[in-house]
């Protein structure tokens, strides 16, 4: 991928997350955290961010870091390899940034979490670089989950019988898929999906004590 290519999908990049800001210099400076002078240097020197910022600036203006890089496919942060630290950094969302996990659009995130994933796991898992984490919060499913524990799903994971996933729907919640098949919410109500409804399967639960492989 030539310099080109990259100052062009920054741009593009930056005209959606910053649709107020006209002048592309300050706008791609905001998104990426990086001083205007180097951002300067992006757009009209041929330069191109050192190869240790780029997964960060990546994330920053929500894309994968091929998309904007290495001239892959669109494709939001995905889920990476560190082989410094043989394991995978994982992209950090909020409960609102899951929807958007199936739009078209950037994704900006904060940051990622470090985690081992073991070969027994990743059979269920078609792409492993389709593994997301988030705080539970406002989620929980007492007493296995809790509101402070770390949730990891997988878009591509084989949908078990006895796990939990979350369910994206009218209302955002951790439900159960019963060895009948039939989803249950925490209060035990059968969970009717909608067409358009969402089921996120949870590989990890994570909390201060433990980490249990589901």
């Amino acid at each position: 991928m030539t310099n080109k290519d990259f100052h062009i999908r920054a741009v593009q990049l930056a005209k959606i997350l910053r649709p107020d800001v006209h002048n592309k210099e300050i706008s791609v400076a905001e998104i990426s955290g990086e001083k205007q002078s180097t951002v300067r240097n992006w757009l009209f020197s041929s330069k191109v961010p050192a190869r240790g910022k780029r997964l960060t600036i990546a994330d920053k203006f929500g894309v994968d870091i091929g998309y904007l890089f290495e001239a892959a496919v669109f494709n939001v942060p995905l889920t990476q390899f560190d082989e410094s630290l043989n394991c995978y950094l994982v992209p950090k969302l909020s409960l609102k940034q899951l929807p958007c996990l199936f739009l078209a659009e950037p994704v900006p995130i904060e940051g990622r979490t470090v985690i081992s994933l073991s070969d027994s796991m990743k059979k269920y898992l078609t792409d492993i670089g389709q593994t997301y984490c988030l705080v539970s919060s406002q989620l929980n499913f007492t007493p296995v989950i809790s509101a402070d524990d770390t949730l990891f799903i997988n878009l591509s994971a084989k949908p078990l019988h006895g796990n939990f996933f979350i369910h994206l729907g009218k209302k955002v919640q951790i439900v159960m898929l019963e060895k009948s098949g039939v989803i249950t919410a925490e209060n035990g109500s059968v969970v009717i999906r909608d067409s358009k409804d969402q089921l996120l399967p949870i590989i990890i639960i994570m909390t201060t004590s433990y980490v249990k492989h589901v």
